[in-house]
């Protein structure tokens, strides 16, 4: 089925319905326990454009209901911050840095990126419109403009700090409501020997694994570097590398200037998308139907082991979460709770549900777990061995419902 309504990313209307996930509250719209909890839901579809091959989703929340005081913080996870101290090294081996110079993190959260460039002796500037991200970042040493990045933020902080020397976002530049104002900023801002570094989610790797709850409402836009490169020159920039990283399941980091050179790892990435028919329908309409199949299956398993009498709570109360909960038809009859290490999620119910989050020392382990933070695996996993010796079960839902 194709729909009219206009490409986020070119502005067309070649779109094609590849997967509908039905209505569901945005994801992270976890709300106190004594709250009304008739969370709003909205329609949650995935598109393959025709004209500009970008995937993206149709309905947009506003981004202020979603980001203003959403409860994430980045600084949670240790495989999160290795990751993060990681790509500051390499920011620092590529980029001549001078004595004015400085980082922009866009969506920096609660500074963690930036505490490991600012250890270096680099000057850093956190935007972020969460308020609880900006308290985080004020605590942690970081500077922050509690605003959403767009070309008027862009334009003051250039007035203000003149051009920035890095542009970092990870997990932010496909959330952008303001897709096009945003990277208008990007370019009016950087300085014209600067390095743009994205970090995102790489479609092709969500798609191998079918990934489907990686599809929530704060993801606007799903990147290959070929849909990627087509927005990007549109405002004047170019992807000259890239590489492929592990965090949130598979993910891109791209190194984006203003020049046109293209490294050999970048251009074997992009001969790779081609190959494998990225830049066409047919591999999303695979992944609609695997994540169709894999649905069934993650709710076969979940209901056998309540058939069976045995007590499951989900591990870890991420976003994605709420996408896993909803398109396999959960709720607090199949997950007695959710535990999570974020105090800013507990005390509060799963988006749209009666599954409660509580502090994972509150509360008695169970049977089994399902895993919904199935990204942080490893991190996660060593330290349940005492839990599995003991004879405790986990579902990993993604990619294939694996039961440890």
């Amino acid at each position: 089925m194709n729909r009219v309504f206009a490409c986020r990313a070119c502005g067309r209307g070649n779109l094609e319905l590849i997967l509908d996930l039905g209505k569901q509250p945005w994801g992270n719209d976890f709300r106190p326990m004594e709250l009304d909890q008739t969370c709003p839901r909205y329609p949650l579809e995935f598109f393959y454009c025709h004209d500009c091959t970008m995937c993206q989703i149709g309905h947009t929340v506003p981004k202020e209901t979603m980001f203003r005081e959403h409860g994430y913080l980045s600084g949670t996870t240790r495989s999160l911050a290795r990751h993060f101290a990681s790509v500051a090294s390499r920011i620092a081996e590529r980029v001549a840095f001078g004595p004015s110079d400085y980082v922009l993190d866009v969506g920096g959260n609660d500074g963690t990126f930036l505490r490991f460039v600012h250890e270096r002796g680099l000057d850093v500037l956190n935007v972020d419109a969460g308020i609880n991200q900006h308290r985080a970042s004020l605590a942690n040493g970081i500077p922050c403009i509690n605003r959403f990045f767009n070309l008027e933020t862009a334009d003051d902080i250039r007035r203000e700090r003149g051009p920035a020397k890095v542009i970092h976002g990870a997990g932010i530049f496909f959330h952008l409501e303001e897709l096009h104002s945003a990277f208008e900023g990007v370019r009016h801002l950087l300085a014209d020997d600067g390095v743009v570094v994205a970090e995102f989610i790489y479609l092709p790797s969500m798609v191998e694994t079918t990934a489907f709850d990686q599809i929530y409402h704060e993801h606007l836009t799903y990147y290959t570097l070929g849909s990627f490169e087509r927005l990007l020159q549109g405002h004047g920039l170019r992807i000259n590398d890239a590489e492929l990283a592990s965090i949130h399941g598979g993910s891109c980091i791209a190194y984006i200037g203003r020049g046109d050179g293209v490294s050999p790892a970048l251009a074997r990435l992009m001969d790779r998308e081609v190959v494998e028919g990225y830049d066409t329908a047919t591999p999303y309409r695979q992944f609609a139907k695997e994540a169709s199949e894999l649905r069934d299956l993650i709710r076969d398993r979940v209901r056998r082991f309540r058939a069976g009498g045995r007590r499951i709570q989900a591990l870890g109360a991420p976003v994605k979460g709420t996408t896993i909960l909803h398109y396999c038809g959960f709720d607090e009859r199949d997950i007695e709770c959710a535990v999570e290490i974020n105090r800013l999620k507990c005390g509060t119910f799963y988006p749209g549900t009666r599954i409660p989050v509580v502090h994972q020392d509150e509360v008695d382990p169970p049977d089994a777990y399902l895993l919904l933070a199935w990204n942080f695996r490893d991190e996660i996993m060593p330290k349940l061995e005492r839990f599995r010796s003991g004879g405790g079960q986990v579902l990993i839902p993604i990619p294939d419902a694996e039961v440890l």
